[in-house]
């Protein structure tokens, strides 16, 4: 597909995902939001976040906004929960603006960690595999580090959030790329919010609320903040920015096997 092709069908595309920015299902907790959206936080540039990658996945005649990261030329990482059953995925990178610029991808391709669980979410991850190298011009569109194997970080640690998701729970996904920080919560602080928490698992946010990823954030990266090292994905929460609710990160170091194995890292 050419590029010009591509950029007016990504333009279709977003168009008509405008209301169908996340999937919910319910917990015994309450309801839970698969997506993230950017809350309390603040405008940023794709120079700022070369890595971050924008996505419009089709399922028969609905769209859905996620986010991803570039993990190498061929690869973009995701959650399993934005992608699974899809049919198609339109990928833009190298641009803060959600409707323009950057460079426009297509693929169909993708593998979702076997051991993924939907109900769960356990193991919510997958890989979007691109036909064609992507342009990694090392200013717009760089390639992510990734957590090695067996790191974790701990409890009060910084990560940088970014995406297009909604900017209020249940509020509209912003044209243009934003951020926010939050610290890491530790696994017994976020189990008292959530059952099921693993060390698949990463939480942050803060006690009181106010910042967070929400729908339309999904699948989107979290990093360290002091070196952009990408430890989380963005998977779940209880609402968005709600006092005693963190957000839910699948944990990048804890599935690097998968991610190595896949992208051939």
């Amino acid at each position: 597909m050419s590029q010009v092709l591509q950029s007016l069908v990504l333009l279709f595309f977003i168009f008509y995902s405008k209301e169908a920015e996340c999937k919910k299902h319910n917990k015994a907790h309450g309801v839970r939001v698969d997506g993230g959206k950017i809350v309390g936080g603040y405008n940023t540039t794709i120079q700022n976040i070369p890595y971050q990658a924008y996505l419009i996945l089709q399922k028969g005649s609905d769209y859905y906004q996620c986010g991803g990261s570039i993990i190498n030329a061929r690869n973009i990482l995701t959650a399993a929960h934005c992608v699974r059953g899809m049919q198609a995925v339109y990928i833009r990178i190298g641009s803060g603006d959600s409707e323009n610029g950057g460079y426009n991808y297509y693929t169909t391709t993708y593998v979702v960690h076997p051991q993924y669980n939907a109900q769960t979410s356990e193991y919510d991850v997958a890989v979007i595999k691109v036909g064609q190298n992507m342009r990694l011009d090392g200013t717009n569109t760089k390639a992510v580090t990734l957590a090695r194997a067996g790191s974790d970080p701990p409890a009060g640690t910084q990560l940088l959030v970014s995406g297009w998701g909604a900017t209020s729970e249940s509020g509209s996904t912003s044209r243009f790329l934003m951020a926010v920080k939050v610290p890491v919560v530790s696994r017994a602080e976020c189990s008292r919010s959530y059952s099921g928490i693993t060390t698949r698992m990463i939480c942050a946010g803060t006690a009181a609320g106010g910042r967070d990823s929400c729908q339309g954030d999904s699948g989107g990266p979290a990093v360290m903040d002091s070196n952009r090292v990408q430890v989380g994905v963005v998977s779940f929460g209880i609402g968005c920015a709600r006092a005693g609710y963190p957000g839910v990160y699948t944990n990048v170091a804890a599935v690097r096997r998968f991610i190595d194995a896949t992208a051939l890292l």
